[in-house]
């Protein structure tokens, strides 16, 4: 108690001296303490009147950005998933692809030789049933993202100058061809002298390469918006498809552990991305035991062809097949591997059917 005392008298006697000292300071300068007045004065304004409010605004503001970025990324993601379409009533058969980053030129090459602009360019009676109508399609997509982007500059000063660059360059491109209603409506044909002379390609082939730099500005976007923080549920799930399609075995795993449990509306999803990211890192046993865990309750309604995007590249594997007969009638897994099989031959067609519509259109 004495000692605590004693301590107190020290401490007291040392605020005291140092008051002292500022007292004694402040008779003597006539220079430093007005100077150190104004420099104090303008801090405590500084805070109260810009940063603080600032702060607040950007609190408040910066998520309206993140959404209209996140706006865009979406709207990209079902332009690449248009232009890579088979069929106008169907999901296109490169959606990992798109996701992973690798989606390559050639493909977008590939995908875009049975797309036309409008009905006229069906002029070719041979081919106008292999072609799928899309200007318009793509057109209204075009405008959604430069209206969002122009939502995004419109806060400019909530964004960073790597997102307005990225959103320039990403308008740069959409605009680069047809972006008004008139040329996307416009017929295919140019009357010269009382003669139609028509395209000899009536695909949109010619833009692929505007459409795959128009990709890696893409992946540049999904990169940012998929990083914001914190997640909500549709980001979570397009980051660990991300992370797991484009090879990021380890943090799509550490994505899964530490943010599924918040999303427990589809814990199979992200089970399913879980066992695959542990057999991509090489631990197989991890993966036999999380794809046990799963399947055991027959989830999906029982329905295992539901899953087969999931076993679609490991469906030779016979320890999964092992695992599955536990749950699952012989029936069900041969019906699973008609339906992976199905998908595989659809896609194969669909690029069968682009390369032989290139090859007819080049030789004409």
């Amino acid at each position: 108690m004495a000692l605590l005392e004693e301590l107190i008298d020290i401490a007291s006697d040392q605020v005291r001296e140092g008051l002292i000292f500022l007292s004694v300071w402040a008779k003597q300068s006539k220079v430093l303490l007005p100077i150190f007045l104004s420099v104090f004065s303008a801090i405590i304004f500084w805070l109260s009147f810009s940063y603080i409010p600032e702060r607040k605004r950007r609190k408040k503001l910066r998520p309206i950005v993140e959404l209209s970025l996140f706006d865009v990324y979406s709207q990209l993601f079902s332009l690449f998933d248009l232009l890579m379409r088979h069929s106008s009533s169907s999901p296109s058969f490169f959606q990992k692809e798109i996701r992973s980053g690798k989606l390559s030129e050639d493909d977008i090459h590939l995908g875009l030789q049975n797309k036309c602009l409008n009905e006229s360019y069906l002029y070719d009676a041979n081919i106008r049933n292999s072609f799928l109508v899309v200007g318009e399609e793509i057109l209204g997509r075009a405008l959604d993202i430069d209206e969002l982007a122009n939502k995004v500059l419109s806060f400019h000063t909530y964004a960073t100058a790597e997102e307005l660059v990225l959103l320039e360059n990403i308008r740069e491109k959409i605009r680069a061809y047809d972006f008004n209603g008139h040329n996307v409506k416009r017929p295919c044909g140019t009357t010269i002298n009382g003669h139609v002379l028509l395209p000899v390609n009536p695909s949109i082939s010619y833009r692929y390469r505007n459409f795959y730099e128009l990709y890696e500005f893409f992946c540049r976007l999904q990169k940012i918006v998929l990083n914001h923080k914190p997640l909500d549920r549709n980001r979570f799930i397009y980051k660990m498809q991300w992370l797991y399609h484009s090879g990021q075995y380890r943090l799509c795993v550490k994505l899964i552990k530490s943010q599924g449990s918040l999303f427990e509306k589809n814990p199979t999803l992200c089970m399913n991305y879980l066992a695959l990211s542990e057999r991509g890192r090489g631990r197989i046993k991890a993966f036999y035991r999380i794809v046990e865990d799963t399947y055991k309750s027959k989830p999906s309604g029982g329905s295992l062809i539901s899953s087969r995007s999931t076993f679609a590249e490991i469906i030779g594997d016979d320890g999964l097949i092992d695992i599955l007969a536990r749950f699952y009638s012989s029936e069900e897994i041969s019906a699973l591997r008609e339906s992976v099989k199905k998908d595989i031959k659809h896609k194969e067609e669909f690029e069968s059917a682009n390369r032989a519509l290139a090859e007819y259109l080049g030789g004409k």
